[in-house]
């Protein structure tokens, strides 16, 4: 029993002298450094270390401010050359239709009728009609029938009037020749605005002739992008390549108008006449003015 109570006074004893160390060192606050700076030692880089990190860190900084600096004046400069494109495009257009136009005017001096402007509006297409507006009309002085004429770029400008070779193949709007073809006529006429026949309509017609051999014919429209030339004698002298022009009869266009080339030599029913396929000499979808003959 007294050495039962003895061991309980050593244990209590221990406990008391335990609690009073602990509370001396918090106390005194050397719990606090010690974990510091044990913790600092583990955890903490060396200063090589830190300083190549920093190093590092300024390069990568570095390369991505030139970076970013090279990509804004890249898209300066991609804008700027854009920018010199489009210019050098309009630049181009406008020589482009000067000397076009200069062309059409000294056209003009030398031909013996008037020819006077006109801008193309709009477009009529359907099944049954070929045509397209004008901004010419009443006011301005053009009624129904006048006939109305494009320049035309031609395919040959080297050797003017020289047919092509029977191999080449013919194309719309690639004639031997530059000069003013047939458009079509005013059909219907408004105070403002005009609605141009083509020749390439099938209610279209107009006396023809052959430049070469002086053959006469009609031209009609077959409703798409050739011609047909018909009432040849069966004997005329017809080749392809050969320029078909306005002959003057029929009161309407002028003798001497380019209308297209002969593509195909063709014989009429029962060999009773000859005929031709002939393509235009004004290439329709590339029309952005005419000219109305007064």
């Amino acid at each position: 029993m007294l050495l039962k109570e003895k061991h309980k006074l050593l244990r209590l004893l221990i406990i008391y002298l335990s609690i009073s160390f602990l509370l001396l060192i918090f106390r005194t606050g050397r719990i606090v450094k010690v974990g510091r700076a044990l913790f600092l030692y583990l955890l903490a880089p060396s200063p090589r270390i830190v300083s190549k990190l920093l190093s590092e860190t300024g390069r990568i900084e570095e390369s991505i401010s030139q970076l970013v600096s090279a990509r804004e004046e890249n898209k300066i400069l991609q804008e700027r050359i854009t920018s010199l494109l489009q210019e050098k495009e309009k630049l181009q257009e406008t020589i482009s239709e000067s000397k076009r136009l200069k062309r059409i005017l000294n056209y003009q001096e030398e031909t013996p009728y008037e020819l006077v402007s006109a801008r193309v509006v709009g477009w009529t297409p359907s099944l049954f009609s070929s045509a397209l507006l004008i901004d010419k009309g009443i006011n301005q002085g053009f009624e129904k029938d006048t006939p109305v004429v494009a320049w035309q770029e031609g395919g040959n400008s080297q050797n003017p009037g020289v047919a092509p070779m029977k191999s080449e193949r013919l194309e719309v709007g690639n004639p031997q020749e530059n000069g003013m073809a047939v458009v079509g006529r005013i059909s219907e006429s408004g105070p403002d605005m005009s609605k141009v026949l083509l020749i390439t309509d099938s209610n279209s017609e107009l006396a023809a002739m052959v430049q070469r051999s002086r053959e006469k014919g009609v031209i009609a429209g077959t409703g798409e992008r050739s011609l047909l030339l018909k009432y040849l004698s069966p004997t005329a002298d017809l080749e392809i390549g050969d320029l078909i022009i306005t002959s003057g009869m029929g009161r309407i266009f002028p003798a001497g108008l380019v209308i297209g080339s002969v593509e195909e030599v063709l014989r009429g029913v029962g060999g009773l006449e000859k005929r031709a396929r002939v393509v235009p000499r004004v290439n329709i979808n590339q029309l952005e003015d005419v000219q109305i003959i007064e």
